[in-house]
């Protein structure tokens, strides 16, 4: 007996199925006879043509009025998508009057995107549909009225109306095809950006089991990018995870890397992207502070502003500028000398400090690399050696000056001006 149930339940879906395929058929059928028998006149179908215009105004006008959700000024982008929609669904139903096929792959495109939309919107399934009956009726009201000024016959006033039923049902379908098509998209970019929230997670428990739902092999390395952005970017395959929000985060496998590069230069609304060197999916949460750095230190003009900043290149300024505030403390404990001098005597003096640090050359090969005269550096040197004096001789106090100078100058030359200002600021008090 429980096997039986089994298979009437079974069996149950695919049989009203199938009624409900004979009924549509039987539909089509009788609609199919009835244009043989009595079609709609040439006058008829020209007028429908003619007043497919002044019918949408009204149909426009009338859900707007009756639908807050769909309400909006008159020349607004609401009335022109409900404009659209009505003059595409009564353009196909005089186009099949006229001969023309059951449906155009165009007019269908055009609901399933309706569909989106709505989803995409947050707005329920039910609002559409029923502002689709909604518009029906107003069409076959306007139908009907020119039908009967045609003294067209009963068969062919119920002939129309069917078809006009046969084709709400058939644009409600693609409606549903498209809200159910964004659903699903919600559903996978959820799980998608949940995944890269566990990728750049302290606790990467989760990880595994998210990974596997996203259909994204977790890769043996990987990238991450942070992007800033003017608008919707452009689509990115499923071998990316991609966040949301400004800035915008992107992992991928580090073999993926090439092409997204591509990706993102090509794509005009990315404004700047720093992309991590590769790293174990362990540490992605350390290779996105990277990147976030990196488009810091270039909005700050310490970095190049280049659109595709590569972090493994600028290792040692991302490195040096990973505690601030150990930076600044140094700066007012070390650098006073400098700080004390003119924006001008500051700027010349700790170029050439920082030249002599890092190489040790002699006045003409530091002169070189400024671009000045040799007897130009011996000056600045002299001054030097005034405002730090036995300093420069201590082995701790060169390798610190070195790299705070190699972390400050770059933004003293990008216009940030905090230090001087905290100087002055505590020699005031």
């Amino acid at each position: 007996m429980a096997k039986s149930d089994d298979a009437h339940d079974h069996e149950g879906p695919d049989a009203a199925q199938e009624q409900e395929g004979q009924a549509s058929e039987e539909t089509v059928t009788n609609v199919h006879a009835w244009r043989e028998v009595d079609a709609p006149s040439r006058a008829l179908i020209h007028d429908l043509k003619t007043a497919i215009g002044r019918i949408t105004d009204q149909i426009a006008t009338q859900v707007q009025m009756e639908v807050p959700a769909y309400s909006g000024p008159a020349e607004g982008k609401r009335r022109w998508l409900i404009l659209m929609a009505s003059r595409a669904a009564l353009g196909q139903l005089v186009a099949r009057l006229d001969g023309g096929p059951p449906s155009s792959r165009k007019v269908d495109d055009l609901y399933a995107k309706m569909g989106y939309g709505e989803a995409t919107d947050g707005n329920e399934l039910s609002l559409i549909l029923s502002t689709l009956e909604r518009a029906v009726v107003l069409i076959w009201d306007e139908v009907r009225a020119l039908a009967v000024a045609h003294d067209t016959s009963a068969a062919v006033l119920s002939y129309l109306s069917d078809l006009l039923q046969e084709e709400l049902r058939h644009l409600q379908d693609q409606v549903r095809t498209g809200y159910r098509e964004a659903q699903r998209v919600a559903a996978a970019a959820t799980v998608r950006s949940r995944t890269l929230e566990a990728l750049l997670s302290r606790d990467q428990t989760a990880l595994p089991g998210l990974a596997g739902k996203a259909g994204w092999p977790i890769p043996h390395n990987v990238v991450i990018v942070t992007a800033t952005h003017t608008g919707e970017t452009g689509p990115l395959g499923r071998e990316y995870l991609c966040g949301k929000g400004d800035p915008l985060i992107i992992a991928t496998a580090a073999k993926a890397l090439p092409d997204l590069v591509r990706r993102l230069e090509a794509d005009q609304a990315i404004g700047r992207a720093a992309i991590s060197w590769p790293v174990r999916p362990v540490d992605a949460a350390e290779a996105h502070k990277w990147a976030q750095r990196a488009l810091d230190l270039a909005r700050r003009g310490v970095l190049p502003k280049d659109k595709i900043l590569k972090c493994a290149e600028h290792r040692t300024q991302l490195w040096l500028h990973s505690e601030p505030i150990l930076r600044r403390q140094l700066c007012q404990e070390l650098l006073p000398p400098l700080l004390a001098e003119t924006p001008n005597s500051r700027e010349i003096l700790s170029e050439t400090l920082l030249v002599w640090l890092e190489t040790r050359d002699s006045a003409p090969a530091i002169a070189a690399r400024l671009d000045v005269h040799p007897q130009t550096v011996r000056y600045r040197w002299k001054r030097i050696n005034e405002l730090f004096g036995e300093a420069l001789h201590d082995p701790e106090v060169t390798v610190q000056l070195t790299m705070l100078l190699k972390a400050s100058v770059p933004m003293w030359k990008a216009g940030d001006q905090s230090d001087f200002e905290r100087f002055h600021a505590e020699d005031d008090e």
